[in-house]
């Protein structure tokens, strides 16, 4: 039987710390939406008793009825078997390895067409078709956040592979340098969200107060609670003329272009969009510095075959992928 273009689906975001659940189209518009704090050390079963919870709020949010939904999509923050809808693994949550979330969420939500994607990858189907990459192909979508994820989106389409993901791009090897040496370590391990806040930290627990008694910058803008540094905070120490922070930032925007650097020597893509909570930081301190660095050492024959861009969905970027998602393989 054909589903209609305007069928109802369901778009489902499962990560390590915030649970979302849209109802929509496809089309780009998110009609209703349900947002949840998710518990960690819950483990998975308190997402999957959340899950069902904040559907029936969903539904009677939106005046319908499970039978109205033609499919579902899921954007889950870790590899997947796409093919089998199985959760390869969670980072951040324990209880999700080798669980086979289409088949459960078909039993026990009602609906029979399921499609479980890696979240980055779902959310750069949603950048591509609805955000900051309509009407350019390829897509390579990048978000940084806690952690680095990646999609390479082709024509309207995910790229997976071989079947098990694509775009790790989190995981790739990058140099890092120091003043006297330099070391080669995972991108995720100096650019991410985490990895900024984890060296500016170690500062703040190594540097206490200066000369004259007066604490790190960073420090003074969290009013000397290093549990409330972020980098947004580093950025702005950095942009205040700090040198630490400035030193922190520096090296997560190096290997950020570095990777991109290896990213568009072997995909050519006609359009870089990143997104994340590291990327609000802004243009001034992660964009232009980003986009100054893949000038200087990109490929030359690709030198301004491309643009790099900040995404424009927002925090529902995965629930829109996930619609959309739900809508192009029913």
């Amino acid at each position: 039987m054909a589903i209609s273009a305007r069928a109802l689906h369901l778009g489902i975001e499962i990560g390590g710390t915030k649970l979302q659940l849209g109802l929509g189209h496809g089309d780009g518009t998110i009609l209703a939406l349900q947002r949840r704090r998710i518990d960690p050390d819950r483990g998975a079963e308190g997402i999957l008793t959340q899950i069902l919870e904040t559907f029936n709020v969903l539904l009677a949010d939106h005046g319908s009825a499970r039978d109205e939904i033609a499919a579902i999509g899921v954007g889950f923050g870790g590899p997947v078997d796409a093919n089998r809808g199985i959760i390869l693994k969670s980072h951040q949550v324990a209880g999700w390895d080798g669980f086979p979330l289409a088949d459960w969420a078909s039993e026990r939500l009602g609906i029979s067409r399921v499609f479980v994607q890696n979240d980055a990858d779902t959310a750069g189907l949603g950048e591509a078709l609805h955000g900051a990459g309509i009407g350019v192909s390829p897509i390579l979508y990048v978000t940084i956040g806690s952690g680095i994820g990646g999609g390479l989106i082709l024509d309207g389409r995910i790229y997976r592979g071989g079947g098990m993901g694509a775009m790790e791009i989190g995981h790739l090897w990058v140099v890092e340098r120091t003043s006297c040496d330099k070391d080669v370590v995972k991108l995720e391990d100096i650019a991410s969200g985490w990895a900024i806040t984890r060296a500016a930290r170690n500062v703040a627990e190594r540097r206490g107060r200066d000369d004259l008694g007066n604490p790190w910058l960073v420090l003074q803008l969290v009013d000397g609670d290093p549990a409330r540094i972020n980098p947004a905070v580093v950025a702005e120490a950095a942009r205040l003329g700090d040198q630490e922070a400035s030193l922190i930032l520096g090296k997560a925007v190096t290997a950020m272009a570095s990777a991109l650097n290896q990213a568009v020597t072997l995909l050519a893509p006609r359009r870089i969009v990143l997104g994340g909570g590291v990327s609000l930081i802004g243009e001034e301190q992660w964009f232009r510095p980003i986009r100054a660095l893949l000038e200087i050492h990109v490929f030359p024959p690709l030198r301004g075959t491309f643009d790099l861009v900040a995404a424009s969905l927002g925090e529902t970027v995965v629930v829109h992928g996930a619609l959309t998602l739900a809508r192009s393989l029913t």
